[in-house]
């Protein structure tokens, strides 16, 4: 008789020894039973585990029972020496799997110069797809989901984040981005002056035992957490811009004048505005020459 190995929850699974290259495994962002037998079995017969912290990889597979190879800490501060060993090792017909400390590597993760470098190297690669913080919120979030964007963390300076708000929903997609809960009030009060019909969902703790979605214009937002303040991991998604929302002149003067407090000149401020908010920059130029600005400036606002 042939007896199939089992996996960690006892399920019968063909499980193969990895082939040489490098495997690109997906891993779960929370609840542990999201892990694929193939990702199981990938973990299992990897020659070597390249991860972002080898305590938290070593955790999750210590608590799934995998028996695994050895554990390899690659992630963006790496000495490039540990990227030169992965590829060296694959060359040599080892078998590299890589993941991050939670979801699909490469989405805001570490991982891209090591898969660009071995198709420069002729290796292998493959994927063995699965859970994604970033495709979860947005199938859960009730906004538009045939066109999307994906931001990845807004910058923690506030003048940088409002700047990247700013040109991002001027793009008329659904955009999706991760968050600090220390800094999610504060985005949400940019996009509350940025874009005050603008549709949003904010998913927290995807799989987790205290998932929940908060739904509505960035205001209605704001007071769904004024008696509990955010926390977890979390996720924003911003609906598609509506043609008929256009915010007046006296929002679109505030708008210049917190882009000229950030240190951003008027002719910059001129075109961050126009640009989010979809009115032509001759308008918002007419509206910006009543701020006072540096005497000393001298713009044009082409």
């Amino acid at each position: 008789m042939i007896r199939l190995p089992k996996n960690s929850r006892g399920e019968n699974t063909r499980v193969q020894s990895s082939s040489p290259g490098l495997t690109i495994t997906a891993t779960p962002i929370g609840n542990l039973g999201d892990l694929s037998p193939r990702a199981e079995a990938s973990l299992q017969n990897a020659d070597f585990i390249a991860c972002e912290d080898t305590r938290h990889t070593g955790l999750m597979l210590t608590r799934m029972g995998i028996t695994h190879g050895k554990l390899i800490a690659y992630h963006d501060h790496s000495n490039p020496g540990v990227e030169n060993g992965l590829i060296a090792a694959m060359k040599d017909g080892k078998s590299v799997t890589l993941v991050s400390d939670a979801g699909t590597p490469l989405l805001s993760d570490p991982g891209f110069s090591l898969v660009r470098r071995c198709h420069d190297e002729g290796l292998n690669v493959t994927t063995i797809p699965g859970p994604s913080a970033m495709l979860a919120a947005l199938v859960v979030s009730g906004l538009a989901t045939d066109r999307f964007y994906f931001a990845g963390f807004m910058p923690a300076p506030a003048g940088k984040r409002r700047t990247e708000l700013a040109e991002l929903i001027s793009q008329t997609c659904t955009i999706i981005i991760y968050e600090s809960p220390k800094r999610l009030l504060a985005c949400l009060d940019d996009l509350a002056e940025l874009a005050p019909e603008r549709e949003i969902a904010v998913i927290r703790e995807l799989t987790k035992l205290h998932e929940d979605i908060h739904r509505g214009l960035p205001r209605d937002v704001i007071r769904s957490f004024q008696d509990t303040p955010p926390r977890g991991e979390i996720v924003l998604v911003i609906g598609p811009a509506q043609s008929a929302a256009k915010p007046d002149d006296d929002n679109l003067t505030r708008m210049v004048k917190r882009a000229m407090a950030d240190g951003h000149s008027r002719r910059d401020a001129v075109r961050m505005v126009s640009d989010a908010a979809g009115i032509p920059k001759k308008h918002v130029y007419g509206l910006a020459l009543g701020i006072d600005e540096d005497p000393d400036e001298n713009e044009d606002g082409s």
